[in-house]
């Protein structure tokens, strides 16, 4: 048996004081604060983000400070951390990246994440799921992650490709947005030394 799956997962998630921050060379992943909702609306509007996401984009501003009231809920029920995503250089929100659904009894969890349309192609969305993706199995002793993403999403779907995720399963009409049924592609990654 691993060190990893010796991790209680559930005990793991309770001892956490904070949000964990995590570094990258030019992205950091912290908790959200309330001078954030400005540009979690600014995302979350943004209709090209928005595309493939299984919700209709925000509308007022209104809907990214609820949106920040759930994410500390979520964290201090420990049922998620959705992380902000933030530029290094001047600690501006730039996108959001999520550890959710966990199950500690599988060890496994799902990630998630979105970035603000003008800093796609630079590699910074790859470089904050690879930060969330190895503090999970180091720190959770995740045996698993797995991410659904609309299949018409290339740029997402290469995103997970070079991460070393495996497309696996299609689940038609999975969700409905704006009255329109939409598939997932489900993809999964296991824990390194696990493949």
């Amino acid at each position: 048996m691993t060190d990893a799956c010796r991790i209680d997962i559930a005990a793991a998630l309770d001892a956490l004081p904070a949000f964990p921050r995590l570094r990258g060379q030019r992205v950091c992943l912290r908790g959200p604060c309330p001078g954030d909702a400005d540009a979690l609306f600014a995302l979350f509007s943004d209709p090209a983000v928005m595309r493939y996401w299984s919700r209709s984009p925000m509308a007022a501003r209104g809907e990214a400070e609820g949106r920040i009231a759930e994410i500390v809920e979520d964290f201090a029920a420990r049922k998620a951390l959705q992380w902000m995503i933030a530029a290094r250089v001047d600690d501006a929100v730039i996108g959001t990246c999520s550890l959710f659904r966990f199950d500690p009894r599988h060890r496994r969890a799902e990630v998630g994440y979105a970035l603000r349309s003008d800093h796609w192609g630079r590699g910074l969305a790859r470089e904050a799921v690879a930060l969330a993706l190895e503090w999970g199995f180091r720190t959770l002793g995740l045996h698993r992650i797995e991410a659904g993403i609309d299949p018409r999403n290339a740029g997402s779907r290469l995103l997970l490709a070079r991460l070393g995720f495996t497309s696996e399963e299609l689940l038609r009409e999975r969700y409905r947005v704006g009255g329109e049924a939409g598939d997932i592609q489900l993809f999964g990654l296991p824990a390194p030394g696990m493949r």
